[in-house]
């Protein structure tokens, strides 16, 4: 990032005015449009129009590239689960808008509080050590969530929390007021997350009645273009969940994201959260459709809201701590409720068992422990539960604890 004093022909004064009105680096002036910065009282269009184009100039933009020698910097993160990490292509990215859309209870605010915490990992851990700015419109955000999912993957809460930097909103253009403010946060205070808990909520109150459609689209728009241009200019990765409304085609219905095309050409990647069966209550499982994305096809897979976050399984241990204890409900019952023996007869152990077979692990899981060269329940049973936390994203050490259990469980059976 560059300063705003690197910009030829700028002066003190200009740059005072460009800081009170949220563009502080010459990246974020080079990407503002003309009609916004032209419309900051002490400067107009002819001003605006020479430091934004010596701001391009500075920074390389008014040159074609070659592809090969595009720099994506792109880096990902772990959202707890594997499976998810999967058909999102390794992770969730830096440098993107992605929308993620579902039904209440879908697992929207479960996937913003987790990754609030795998974000601040280690990278050896699935993580990039950054901070976050969560823009709550729904109040919705729970500390006592972040302690346990803190808890999970054996981080300190209260240094989890410390990072995290939350915003309750309660009107759109104070939504838009604190998207600004999260820009700031990203040079002052290492964010590389902004989450956006929901979307339109705000909007989708204040606007009602067609009369109000245009309006409303201009404003999303400008929220829209914004959180692009901060996600590019600090390589952070942005969130946004949105709700759902009844779409009716002929004699069906089924839900669709609000916000219309504005958020559907916005957004780099679109993915939409699915319940199980008729009630969000039946089942902890969830489904995810890759719905729209540049470089990934449309993948789906299978995962889990837990009290502790995304996960893979429907259950999540937890380090014994006081105050934060609490119940996972049970997806099902294990159909052999006697004590497991802590030992495998030979005859057992050397049966093919295919790892598919093992209660929480899925199609994903399985293609990432074939590629450390864990191919059967055997080739699990053997491995150091350290070692394949370590080379998995999104495994803790008790994940694959319980794999294990799981995988004595098949073969006792």
């Amino acid at each position: 990032m560059s300063d705003l004093d690197q910009v030829k022909g700028i002066n003190a004064r200009q740059i005072k005015l460009l800081q009170e009105n949220g563009i502080s680096t010459a990246e974020a002036l080079a990407m503002t449009p003309l009609s916004t910065v032209a419309s900051i009282d002490g400067l107009g269009e002819k001003t605006a129009k020479k430091i934004i184009w010596n701001a391009r100039n500075a920074l390389g933009m008014t040159d074609f590239t070659p592809a090969a020698k595009i720099d994506d910097n792109v880096e990902y993160f772990t959202t707890g689960s594997a499976e998810l990490n999967r058909i999102l292509g390794g992770g969730f990215q830096t440098g993107k808008l992605t929308e993620v859309y579902g039904p209440f209870k879908s697992g929207k605010t479960a996937l913003a509080h987790t990754i609030s915490v795998t974000i601040q990992l280690p990278q050896k851990k699935g993580g990039i050590d950054g901070a976050v700015a969560y823009i709550d419109t729904e109040n919705t955000f729970s500390k006592e969530k972040i302690k346990r999912i803190a808890k999970r993957f054996e981080l300190n809460p209260k240094d989890i929390l410390s990072r995290i930097f939350h915003a309750r909103i309660y009107s759109s253009d104070h939504q838009a007021q604190m998207i600004q403010k999260a820009e700031t946060l990203c040079k002052t205070r290492g964010v590389r997350l902004i989450i956006i808990d929901s979307l339109m909520a705000l909007l989708r109150a204040e606007y009602i009645g067609i009369g109000k459609l245009a309006p409303r689209q201009a404003v999303l728009n400008n929220m829209i273009h914004g959180l692009s241009r901060v996600a590019e200019t600090y390589n952070c990765a942005v969130l946004l969940t949105n709700q759902v409304a009844v779409k009716m085609m002929g004699m069906f219905s089924a839900d669709d994201a609000i916000g219309g095309n504005i958020v559907a050409h916005g957004c780099h990647f679109r993915v939409m959260f699915k319940t199980k069966g008729f009630s969000s209550n039946n089942s902890l499982k969830r489904r995810a459709v890759i719905v729209d994305a540049p470089d990934l096809p449309p993948e789906e897979c299978e995962f889990f809201i837990t009290g502790a976050g995304v996960a893979d399984t429907d259950k999540v241990e937890l380090p014994e701590s006081p105050g934060l204890d609490f119940e996972v409900e049970t997806l099902y019952e294990d159909d052999d409720n006697s004590q497991e023996s802590d030992e495998i007869s030979d005859q057992q152990s050397s049966e093919p068992f295919p790892l598919i077979q093992v209660k929480g692990i899925g199609k994903g899981t399985v293609e990432n422990l074939s590629a450390q060269g864990i191919k059967t329940v055997s080739d699990l049973l053997s491995a150091n539960p350290e070692e394949l936390s370590a080379s998995i994203s999104g495994a803790s050490v008790k994940t694959v604890n319980e794999w294990q259990n799981n995988a004595k469980a098949l073969m006792n059976s």
